[in-house]
C-alpha cells in the first residue's frame, strides 16, 4: 500500500478544515482528491505528506512519514514557478539530483529521462519562461520524476490551463508508470487520470468509489459544489 490514512483531523485557528478523514492509495494506483474550493484537498496532500502535522494516522509504504519514505514521493506544487526557476528547465530537473550526490552526468542523464517522459526533451535548454503555462506545469512534473519517485503528489496541476493544455497534461500523466494522488477540482481532468475518486467536502468524505462511478452520480457532485 502506498498510502494509508486513518481519522486525519486537522485545523487552523480553531477552523476545522479536516474531520476524521479516512482512505488509502494502493501501489500502482491514480487516486484524485476531488472537491470545490476550500473543500480541504491541499490541506489534506500536506498532511499525508507530513508537511502539517494532522491528528490521525498516517502511513506511506507501510511506515510513517519520515526522511527515507519522503524521498521515494515526488510532489508537484500548484504553481510551478515555485519549482523552475534557473536558466534552463534542464537545469531545475538536474538540482534536486545534484543536491542529493549525483554527479552533474548522472542528474543530466536522469533530468534529460524526466523530460522525455512529460514531452519536453527538446526544451532542455530553455527557460521556464519561454514555455507555456501548460509546458511548465509538465517541467515542474519532471522535476518530481527525475528522482524516479514511488509515489507522485500533485496538487490542483490543472489550475489555469486551457483545454488543450490539460488534455494534453492528462496523456503525460497516464504515461507514467507512477502512483499519482492528485488533488483536483476539474472533472474532466478526473475523468480522464484517475482510476478512484474520493469526493471531499467540507472536510469529510463524502463519498469514494471508482471514477466513473462517482462522476455520474450528480446529486453526489451537486451537493459537494462540482457540478
Amino acid at each position: 500500500m502506498s498510502v494509508e490514512a486513518a481519522g486525519l483531523s486537522f485545523d487552523y485557528s480553531g477552523r476545522i478544515v479536516l474531520d476524521g478523514v479516512s482512505f488509502y492509495v494502493g501501489s500502482g494506483e491514480s487516486v484524485a482528491v476531488l472537491g470545490a474550493n476550500g473543500a480541504g484537498k491541499s490541506t489534506l496532500l500536506w498532511c499525508v505528506l507530513g508537511l502539517l502535522k494532522a491528528r490521525g494516522t498516517v502511513r506511506l509504504f507501510g511506515s510513517r512519514p519520515d526522511r527515507k519514505t519522503l524521498a521515494r514521493c515526488g510532489v508537484v506544487f500548484q504553481n510551478p514557478e515555485d519549482q523552475l526557476f534557473m536558466p534552463a528547465i534542464l537545469d531545475d530537473v538536474a538540482l534536486g539530483l545534484l543536491n542529493r550526490g549525483a554527479t552533474r552526468e548522472e542528474a543530466r542523464a536522469a533530468a534529460l529521462a524526466a523530460l522525455r517522459d512529460v514531452g519536453l526533451e527538446n526544451y532542455a535548454s530553455e527557460p521556464a519562461g519561454r514555455l507555456s503555462l501548460g509546458q511548465r506545469k509538465r517541467a515542474a512534473i519532471a522535476v518530481a520524476l527525475a528522482s524516479r519517485p514511488e509515489l507522485l503528489v500533485m496538487d490542483e496541476p490543472t489550475a489555469e490551463l486551457d483545454g488543450r493544455s490539460a488534455r494534453e497534461l492528462a496523456a503525460s500523466l497516464n504515461r507514467l508508470a507512477v502512483t499519482k494522488l492528485v488533488a483536483s477540482h476539474d472533472l474532466q481532468f478526473v475523468g480522464r487520470t484517475a482510476q478512484r475518486v474520493i469526493v471531499l467536502d467540507g472536510g469529510r468524505i463524502a463519498r469514494q468509489g471508482p471514477t466513473d462511478e462517482i462522476l455520474s452520480d450528480r446529486g453526489l457532485l451537486e451537493a459537494s459544489g462540482l457540478a
